[in-house]
């Protein structure tokens, strides 16, 4: 029980503080009445000490040195009996007492010891009654809420009704994960969390009870509590609650500690679920990317279920981090972080989680409308490097694409985003073997593999040798004009590109110089 609320509610009403009036928040454990010199012996931390006065030290410097003493015992205050053995406390003592903030307060003689300890006894005994019944309630609410949750927005609810104040869920970063607050005042939120994780950021070494933090919002001050919340001695999580003031209650940090074993659980629930996904979902997109997906009805239902259609089209984007291999546990810690950021950056932009891992590589496919530019902007750690693909649909365009980000490999450097065209021709032009083939692949074989493909590469040698004049072209082949610039539309829809770029133009000439000396 705190000490001024012994003062507002029990016979110490009738008493005068006389210093220390800014403690009075101190918590009253027992009362303790102790009459001989000895005193600081005899007393203990949290105490409320009854004296009489009668063997207060009578010489100044000894009167301010018991009250220094009593102070750092950590007791509640002293209650000196008046007027009996004494008038007033001391001059010296209150002056003291006031300096190191010391409660002192002088009660009427009339008023019997054996009141104060009876009624401040059973008030304590009365609050631990009751802070155990409400515990008690706490924690069947709670341990229900472990049981019936969906989200961290479900527990954040139930103690949200416990406590009668809002409580939110974060990661260790700030990034909602469940509040009780209402939804137009939820988007304001996060920003205050990262701020303040920012500021005062989690480590190991925080203590696990909760602990007050200060926010300045609009100008005011206000506090809340905050509290990591562990799965397996990793921080997985923050709860805060709100505070009326700067005030914490005891029972308020007991639901909160209690909250965070129920979202530990929750999170660990909600994990094993994740990781279950992640390997249905990592199957999926590997086979996607390996070029052993089946298309049987079931499998392509399932990657409609998942967010791939055959139909759409799509870019690979690969994300190599700079890990050795075999992966030590922060590596793979690392890898995790990104996957987890990845996935918060998708679900964002309301883009589908495809993802798979191998080693210290990440794969998504994303959807060609998508940006990798702002992906890569929202996620990167400038360790890491990313190359994205040319746009691919169905189940050979994702092989395909990833063939496109796996030759880009060797050239990626840590921080910088890595388009396919950016570098393939590049390379090409360097002597690279795989490089050359994929240039051939990507400006010479569709063209091919379609019906009519002779005569549409025919077309396209023939542009290339007469310098992209469509005149000429058409005279060397003997066709008429219109049926030359049919075909070369054709031939940019096929290959989708335009021949109106001089660069696309001088790539195709030496593509099809290599696709000649080839098959040479």
């Amino acid at each position: 029980m705190k000490l001024v609320t012994a003062i507002r509610e029990t016979v110490l009403s009738e008493a005068e503080v006389v210093a220390g009036e800014e403690n009075l928040q101190r918590d009253i454990t027992w009362v303790h009445m102790v009459d001989h010199p000895d005193i600081v012996n005899w007393v203990k931390p949290g105490e409320l000490l009854l004296t009489t006065g009668y063997n207060w030290p009578k010489g100044a410097e000894e009167s301010r040195r018991l009250v220094r003493d009593l102070s750092k015992v950590g007791l509640a205050g002293v209650v000196l009996a008046v007027p009996h053995f004494r008038e007033h406390f001391p001059a010296e003592a209150v002056d003291e007492a006031r300096s190191v903030g010391f409660p002192l307060l002088e009660l009427p003689w009339e008023v019997q010891f054996s009141q104060v300890t009876h009624e401040i006894l059973a008030k304590i005994i009365y609050l631990q009654a009751e802070i155990i019944e409400r515990s008690e309630q706490m924690h069947r609410a709670l341990t229900n809420a472990a049981v019936t949750a969906n989200s961290l927005s479900d527990i954040a609810n139930t103690l949200r009704k416990l406590v009668g104040r809002e409580v939110t869920f974060t990661n260790v970063t700030g990034e909602l994960l469940g509040t009780s607050a209402a939804e137009s005042e939820a988007q304001s939120l996060e920003p205050q969390f990262v701020a303040s994780l920012i500021e005062c950021p989690l480590d190991s070494s925080n203590s696990s009870r909760p602990t007050r933090v200060k926010f300045s919002i609009a100008g005011l001050a206000v506090h809340r509590l905050r509290l990591p919340v562990r799965l397996h001695e990793s921080l997985v999580a923050v709860i805060w609650l709100d505070l009326d003031g700067s005030e914490v209650d005891e029972l308020d940090a007991r639901a909160m500690e209690h909250a965070s074993v129920v979202a530990a659980l929750h999170l660990m629930h909600q994990q094993q679920l994740a990781q279950q996904e992640d390997r249905l979902g990592y199957a999926l997109v590997a086979g996607l990317l390996d070029g052993e997906f089946t298309s049987t009805p079931s499998a392509l239902e399932r990657a409609r279920v998942c967010g791939w259609s055959q139909t759409n089209q799509y870019r690979i984007c690969l994300v190599l981090l700079d890990e050795p291999i075999p992966l030590t546990t922060e590596g793979l810690n690392r890898r995790e972080r990104w996957v987890d950021s990845l996935k918060h950056q998708l679900r964002a932009t309301g883009q589908p989680e495809l993802l798979a891992i191998w080693l210290n590589q990440i794969k998504l496919i994303l959807p060609a409308e998508a940006s990798p530019d702002a992906l890569w902007e929202a996620v990167t750690d400038q360790r890491a490097a990313m190359a994205t693909s040319r746009v691919h649909s169905g189940v050979e365009g994702m092989a395909t694409g990833s063939k496109d980000v796996d030759a880009l490999l060797p050239t990626l450097r840590p921080g910088r985003l890595h388009r396919f065209d950016e570098i393939l021709f590049p390379r090409a032009l360097l002597g690279d073997a795989n490089a050359r083939d994929m240039l051939i692949e990507r400006l010479v074989t569709p063209l091919v593999t379609r019906p009519r493909g002779e005569a549409f590469l025919e077309t396209l040698c023939a542009l290339a040798d007469e310098g992209f004049q469509l005149v000429n072209a058409a005279r060397s082949l003997g066709i008429h004009i219109s049926t030359m610039r049919y075909r070369l539309q054709r031939i940019e829809e096929i290959l989708n590109v335009t021949l109106e770029d001089p660069k696309v133009r001088f790539q195709v000439q030496v593509a099809m110089a290599l696709y000649r000396l080839r098959e040479d």
